[in-house]
């Protein structure tokens, strides 16, 4: 095997292994997975740009190194938003490519209000603030409801709430370039709308945390 085909299977082997670890708490090792990921993405743009088994070799290697830049800052900021926003009610996933904070309508607008509880405003700026921390990134603020009442009302008040959740976001300092802020109504639910609490968890805001590469 040629010392080309060697280098790029070293890169692939090694972000194998470091995607299969994960971090003393038990959370995703996502800078491993940004590994994987760059390298499969750097290849390919590689073969593009320059042909050949050079070409994916480089870029396999560029790639790798960005992908786990990007992964190690969504672990350190996710574990920044969890120390921030502990006890508050929101919850965050980390995909290993996006991060996702869900606002849950119970802590986030009244019943049929898209006016953000005065209470949950802090929480909303300790978001705005960990954006700032990692400003290399793009923000969509998605409103969601259940399916009671018309579409166009629910289209109409998951818009509203976003735009809330967002204009705190850019008053805090936030770039508004950075941020899309729009609503889904009740096209997206991530529950069962046939019952109480699944319509209660349909009724979100989420603010999704997508890193540029």
């Amino acid at each position: 095997m040629s010392a080309l085909k060697l280098t790029i299977a070293a890169v692939v082997a090694s972000s194998f292994a470091l995607g299969a670890c994960t971090n003393p708490d038990g959370t995703n090792n996502n800078a491993g997975t940004g590994v994987l990921l760059g390298a499969a993405t750097g290849a390919i743009f590689g073969q593009a740009v320059a042909p050949g088994e050079r070409g994916r070799t480089v870029g396999a290697i560029a790639g790798a190194i960005a992908g786990a830049a990007i992964g190690d800052n969504l672990d350190k900021q996710e574990a920044e938003l969890r120390q921030n926003l502990g006890g508050s009610g929101a919850r965050i996933v980390n995909t290993g490519s996006q991060l996702i904070v869900t606002l849950p309508e119970a802590i986030t607008f009244d019943f049929d209000s898209a006016v953000l509880l005065p209470q949950f405003v802090d929480s909303v700026r300790d978001i705005a603030h960990s954006l700032q921390n990692y400003p290399d990134t793009i923000v969509e603020v998605i409103g969601h409801t259940d399916n009671v009442g018309s579409p166009t009302y629910n289209d109409n008040l998951s818009q509203a709430r976003a735009q809330s959740v967002a204009n705190v976001l850019i008053n805090s300092g936030v770039r508004s370039s950075r941020i899309d802020a729009y609503g889904l109504g009740e096209r997206r639910p991530v529950s069962s709308n046939l019952t109480p609490s699944g319509r209660q968890a349909n009724r979100r805001v989420e603010i999704v945390i997508t890193p540029r590469r």
